[in-house]
């Protein structure tokens, strides 16, 4: 059985927590409910999954508190989840590690005990999951980065961090979509543009994974530009986890 409270934010608004952790298992079941949340209750306009809740908006005119938690509670509690039956999209990100682009590579490394090859290698053979979009427009919060390469973040905060920027902070990863202050550890960048207010493209969602494969500097470039006219399409695939 499930382990969940309904708690209400503010009118129209009702939070379902779960166990607070960071796993991925409990975070697949939480996808899973925001689509049939989504696809079965009336008189919802947004279901907003992050790592161990859901918020559910209602509209208050047509369906009481009451009322929507009921329903909430007849979803959860005859849903059925087998990871057996799991299928993911794995997408493949273009990453360039090259020094202009991570600064703090080579400390990273250190940290990690390990050569600069080997922590490119390390970082780039893991399946990094979606948990959830957030902090800013298309920014994943991904997991699990690997715990010999999982420096903390820094004590203080860059005032940039370039759009594209992979970094990293203990066991969570994520994506600098547009330039920003940012206190995480920057392992790379990739050439791909995420996330543009004049021409949004979904290039990836909560639930799907991303897979890091290294480019050379020259190709970083060479990709950039064909991404820019929109000659580039990141390779995905569906896998059984």
């Amino acid at each position: 059985m499930i382990e969940y409270d309904c708690v209400p934010v503010g009118e129209q608004t009702v939070l379902i927590h779960f166990e607070e952790r960071i796993d991925i298992t409990e975070n697949l079941i939480i996808h899973k409910l925001t689509k049939i949340i989504s696809n079965k209750i009336p008189y919802i306009t947004a279901v907003t999954p992050a790592y161990s809740s859901i918020m559910v908006n209602f509209d208050v005119f047509k369906i009481t508190f009451r009322e929507i938690v009921e329903q909430l509670k007849t979803v959860i509690n005859n849903f059925h989840f087998s990871q057996e039956d799991v299928r993911a999209k794995i997408i493949e990100v273009p990453v360039c590690y090259d020094r202009e682009f991570a600064v703090d590579i080579e400390k990273i490394a250190s940290f990690a005990h390990m050569s600069i090859a080997n922590l490119i290698e390390l970082h780039s053979k893991v399946n990094y999951f979606i948990y959830m979009l957030g902090f800013m427009p298309y920014y994943p919060y991904l997991g699990t980065t690997p715990d010999r390469i999982g420096m903390p973040r820094l004590e203080s905060p860059r005032a940039k961090v370039p759009a594209g920027s992979i970094a990293l902070a203990g066991k969570q990863a994520g994506i600098y979509p547009v330039e920003s202050p940012g206190g995480w550890r920057i392992i790379g960048r990739t050439p791909i543009e995420l996330y543009n207010p004049r021409n949004p493209r979904t290039r990836y969602e909560a639930g799907d994974y991303l897979h890091f494969y290294p480019i050379s500097k020259t190709d970083f470039y060479r990709i950039k530009d064909l991404d820019i006219k929109g000659g580039f399409k990141m390779n995905e695939h569906m896998e059984s986890i």
